[in-house]
This record gives structure tokens, sequence and C-alpha cells, in this order.
């Protein structure tokens, strides 16, 4: 998975391009490491280039949330299409993530 970040304003955003796997635990636990020392209000992390999200990048993304909610930001998910948006409308993500 590639991953960049830009900053700009009190906003950051994160776009990630691939698969969200098992394979990327660790490159996502570095990036919630990232994200916490990087000051901005609000984070948003682009999903329009991601093809695939597993169980386990749904946990990333709900541990990266606890992160960043639990620091006093907003996470938005922006650009969630296909067997991505599915996969948050079939496990409720709705109520859980708010979305651009």
């Amino acid at each position: 998975m590639n991953i960049s970040i830009s900053h700009q304003d009190d906003t950051l955003t994160v776009r990630l391009d691939g698969t969200m796997d098992y394979t990327v635990t660790s490159q996502m636990n570095g990036l919630i490491t990232d994200i916490n020392s990087i000051t901005a209000a609000r984070v948003v992390f682009d999903l329009a280039r991601v093809g695939r999200v597993d169980s386990v990048g749904l946990g990333m993304l709900h541990l990266a949330k606890d992160e960043i909610v639990g620091k006093g930001r907003h996470l938005t998910l922006r650009g969630a299409s296909g067997n991505v948006r599915r996969l948050f409308e079939l496990t409720d993500g709705h109520s859980s993530f708010d979305f651009e």
C-alpha cells in the first residue's frame, strides 16, 4: 500500500492507495504514530484508490479512529466506493465513521 500525507490549514489528509489487508498492519501502525505527531483538528482518510479492505484493514481503520478521536480530533473517510463502500454498509460503518 502506498500512503501519502499532506497537511493544509487544520486538516491532515492521508491518501491510501492499494489493498488494506493483513499485510499492511505494521504500515498502518506507523501511520497512526505519524498522525499523532502532526497537529491538526481534522484528519481525512482518502480511500478513493483503495480497491479492497479486509477485516484486518477495517480493524486498523477502527484503531486509527480511536486514536484520532481520543486526541480530540475529527476523522472523516473520503472517496470510499465499490467493494470498499459496500464493506462499510455491511458492517454498519456509517454509524462508526463520518463519510464525505
